[in-house]
């Protein structure tokens, strides 16, 4: 897997002009540019998809708000701090990436390609999957206010919203499902392998009792033994009767899709809300 860490004008002004205003001044810019050129703003609206099918070609019809936006100090000043927060991820996933590469590929067991991260403002909180209609799928827009605490766990966070885009066909029925999955798999196991310490307790809350009984079948899959898995369960704090489950030795053998689907045909006794015990 490689990302390609972009800063594109286009994108940047897309997102300042339509997204919640980060500063008043920012505000008080965006209400005079409407007021003075609002059947330009208005159309610029509609341009968000196909700026983001390929924005290093993208061609305005009408360049008057971009222009605009481009000759104005604050936009310089936002320029400049989005371009160093795209360097500090840049030079972040440098530092990780050989070792990250090498546990997504144990963990996922299937390639992803070269994904485009298109870098906003932090503080727009534009995160992960922006372009739901569109046809490229390897681009992803991102500026998450978090990021500044934590670069490593930033990289992590856009690997996750990447995978989620990657797994994003299956019926919506089975979301929870999926979603639980990749949580085990990039927010729990790959974040324990970075930072060398288990975080298996993190994650969305909502998901907690579905990963607890995906666990189990969760640690057979990454090939531990019963040994094995009995050590997990107590660095990872999550304690279950393993004489209750069928060893699936298969599950060492397969990639995260034909587990997914192996969860999502087994759900009825995988999933047993009245057995689980809340530790």
């Amino acid at each position: 897997m490689n990302l390609n860490f972009v800063l594109n004008d286009y994108v940047l002004i897309w997102n300042l002009l339509f997204s919640a205003s980060i500063s008043s001044d920012i505000q008080s810019f965006k209400q005079k540019l409407w007021k003075n050129y609002r059947h330009s703003y208005n159309e610029l609206y509609k341009e968000e998809e196909l700026i983001l099918k390929d924005p290093k070609n993208y061609i305005p019809d009408d360049d008057t708000i971009f222009d605009m936006v481009k000759a104005s100090d604050i936009y310089k000043g936002i320029r400049e701090e989005t371009e160093k927060y795209r360097l500090d991820l840049l030079h972040t996933w440098d530092k990780i990436k050989k070792d990250l590469n090498k546990n997504l590929k144990e963990i996922l067991r299937f390639d992803i390609k070269l994904y485009h991260v298109l870098i906003v403002d932090k503080k727009l909180d534009v995160i992960g999957m922006k372009i739901p209609k569109s046809k490229r799928v390897n681009t992803i827009t991102w500026g998450n206010r978090a990021d500044s605490d934590n670069y490593t766990l930033a990289i992590i966070n856009i690997i996750e919203h990447i995978v989620r885009k990657e797994l994003a066909t299956y019926k919506s029925e089975y979301k929870d499902i999926v979603d639980a999955i990749i949580e085990l798999a990039i927010d729990n196991e790959l974040t324990s392998r970075t930072l060398n310490k288990s975080v298996y307790l993190r994650g969305d809350s909502s998901l907690k009792y579905l990963k607890r009984q995906l666990y189990p079948y969760f640690l057979m899959y990454l090939g531990y033994s019963k040994e094995e898995i009995l050590n997990r369960m107590m660095e990872d704090k999550i304690i279950f009767e393993l004489d209750k489950y069928t060893f699936e030795r298969g599950l060492a053998t397969v990639d995260l899709k034909t587990f997914i689907n192996f969860c999502i045909k087994n759900q009825k006794h995988i999933l047993k809300i009245k057995e689980l015990e809340i530790i």
